[in-house]
Order: C-alpha cells, then structure tokens, then sequence
C-alpha cells in the first residue's frame, strides 16, 4: 500500500489531503505539533469529514487507515520520509522552517540509495517552494544537497477547498470532525515534479503555474475579499447572503470580468471557455450556505489584504498592466479601506491610521498607490462614498 506523509493535521491536512489521500487508497501519516491531536487520531485511527456540497446535500466520511507522529519523534518521521511514496505540507509558510530539518533528516536516510520523492507543499505562497529548498539545505550534507535536487520535487500547489472555521455552529463537539466543501481539486506546478505525478485522486497539472497563482489570487481571494468587505458594509453575516445580493453581485461580476480580460490577455494560453466556467462554479461555491463561511474570517487582516502585491491592488495593478482600468476593483478597495469590524486588530488599525493621517496617505503608505493618480482617486472616492453611508455605494 502507497503511504503519503501529511506535515499538518489541521483544517487542510485533515479537511483536504488526509481526505485526498485516503479516496485514493493510501496510507495517511500525519506529523502534527500538537500532542492532543496526535494522541487522538492514534487512539481512533480515524476522523469523520462532513463534505458541503454545491447542491446543498451533505457526505458524512469516516477518514480512517492513518497514524500520526509529534514533531518531537524525530526519528521516527525520518524514516517515514525514507519509507514513504509522497510527502504533503499544510503548516502555514511561518512554519516551513521548523519542519525543515525533520524533512534534512528524513531526506538524508531516502539518499542513501533511495527512489525520487515529490514535497507538495499546500501553503498558498508562491515562492514556498524556494523558502523550503533554502532551509532544508542548511541542513543537508553534500550529498543530501545532490540528491535534493536530483530526485526530490518541491512541488507548488494552489489549494483552493474551503474548510470553514468549525467553531460551535455544527453542533459537532468532537475536536478531530472537519467540515469542508466538496471541491476536489489540487492544481500542481507540473514542472517541479521528479519522477512520476502520484496517481492520487484530485492532483492536476498545471503547465503553467504562475496563471494558476494568478487566478487563485486574483479570482478566488479577490473575489472572496469584494464579498466579505461588501457585505460588511450592508451588514451581512455570510458570504452566502453577500453574494446573493444583487448590488453586491453587481460589482463582483464587473471586479471578476476585468480581471478574466486581464488574466486572459496576460496568458493568452489560459482557454477562455474553462476559465469562465471556473469563475461560474466559484460564484456557486460562494452560494454554498451550508458553509456558513462569515464575512468576519474573510475579511480579518485588511491591512495585509490591501498590501501592493495582494488580492485587491494586485489586482488593480495587473488590470493597469494590460490596458484595462478597475473601476468594479477600486470599489473593493474603498470598501476594504472603510472595514472597521471592532473585532479585528488590522481593521481597527487602519481606522486609526485613517484617523491620524488621511485615507489619501493610507492609500499611499499601505497599498502603494499615489493618491492623485486615477487609480488612488477612484479607490479614494469609493472610501468617501463607504464612510458617508455604509449601505450605499456607486
């Protein structure tokens, strides 16, 4: 039986590999920082996975034939990256350094006369790959340095499954039950594999990866951060309800159709009629209201999300770059720019630095974008028209 190690028992390790993994027939091995979570999962030797349809019909799954192991047994994971057929990540970038010389370890025992090995790494950062080669080979000796980059592929993934926040609202009280949509697809850097793809159910190729960052970032987040700031703004809850609003959708659909014909004129190999079916099937997902996914989670940290090279303004910027001005977009960004959710550290930051310095100087500082030019001006108009009447825009 093929064994595939999972670094991360969270929402994505549990709620999306571990799920991947065992659809497919394999043995899941999960190295997990937290002594609860290990303990538990060795104790039942399974999991139960609720998956939220599109439909609106939920599959209750019992995700069982896996193991899991502490960051702490350090030999023992070595030799399960010896042993094993793939190795998966879902720690959060912050943390690839700490896993790096477990895997140093691991990959120094696989040297020693052993096959190719693909890393998949599920951190949503495009440079992720380059950030793990880097720490790893701080740990590895001359010939676990050869063999890395010989036989080991640090393979870049775009995970697009959302695994909601559990919290209460499931009446589920059992700390190891996941809750996630049933979207099942993993695009995959198809350049950085070593030896042969893993047949496991949900991997796609994707020969030219940086369109398929692209688009996650710039469909899937943008998108998601238009509905979580307008929504606010109307004083809904739900993502559902946002995108159910005919206003809101209005710009959605417009900040979604200048960023396609970006997107599209940027990689003129991405095939129009698939790129649109997947921004259909996106808005759908965001339909879903048995996700219960609140405008709170998707809108926390707004300072980050309206950094230059983020979701909204690097979405404006690679509008800008190919002809196209965002009008629909710079609405988002107003609408990001006037997020004062008490309850979010950045948001109450930025309604402070508005305060202090003015939203034009803010505009400047934070996204990067010259207040006078036709982009700060247009986003500097949409934060007026937020802040004098938080239900209305135009």
């Amino acid at each position: 039986m093929k064994k595939g190690i999972q670094f991360g028992a969270g929402n994505i390790g549990r709620g999306f590999i571990g799920h991947l993994l065992w659809e497919s027939g394999w043995e899941v091995v999960f190295v997990e920082a937290r002594e609860d979570l290990v303990r538990l999962l060795n104790e039942r030797g399974c999991y139960p996975l609720r998956l939220l349809r599109k439909d609106g019909k939920e599959e209750d799954l019992i995700i069982d034939n896996l193991r899991a192991l502490s960051i702490q047994e350090k030999d023992k994971v070595a030799k399960e990256i010896k042993e094993g057929d793939v190795v998966f990540t879902a720690v959060g970038v912050k943390n690839l350094p700490f896993i790096a010389p477990l895997l140093a370890q691991g990959l120094e025992l696989r040297s020693r006369g052993g096959d190719f090995l693909n890393i998949f790494l599920c951190e949503n950062l495009r440079d992720a790959p380059q950030l793990l080669r880097k720490e790893i080979e701080k740990y590895l000796s001359p010939a676990g340095k050869k063999f890395l980059e010989e036989k080991v592929g640090l393979v870049g993934t775009v995970v697009a499954r959302m695994v909601p926040v559990m919290g209460e609202r499931y009446g589920v009280e059992d700390p190891l039950f996941v809750v996630a949509e049933s979207y099942h697809h993993l695009p995959f850097d198809a350049q950085a594999i070593k030896g042969e793809v893993p047949e496991i159910t949900g991997l796609k190729a994707a020969s030219n990866f940086p369109a398929e960052v692209d688009r996650k970032l710039f469909i899937h987040n943008l998108g998601h951060a238009t509905l979580a700031y307008l929504g606010y703004h109307k004083g809904y809850t739900y993502i559902h309800e946002a995108v159910r609003d005919e206003e809101i959708r209005k710009v959605l659909d417009g900040a979604w159709e200048e960023v396609s014909q970006a997107l599209l004129r940027k990689y003129p190999d991405l095939n129009r009629r698939e790129h649109q079916e997947l921004v259909d099937d996106l808005r759908e997902r965001f339909a879903n209201s048995l996700l219960l996914d609140t405008l709170e989670r998707v809108g926390r940290e707004p300072l980050r999300k309206l950094a230059p090279s983020d979701r909204l303004i690097g979405g404006a910027h690679l509008c800008l770059s190919q002809g196209i001005f965002p009008h629909y977009i710079a609405i988002a960004c107003g609408a990001a720019l006037s997020y004062d959710c008490p309850r979010d550290e950045e948001a109450v930051k930025l309604q402070k630095m508005i305060q202090e310095n003015g939203a034009e100087k803010v505009i400047e500082e934070i996204c990067g974008v010259k207040a006078e030019s036709k982009l700060g001006q247009a986003i500097l108009s949409a934060y007026k028209n937020f802040s004098r009447e938080r239900k209305e825009w135009k």
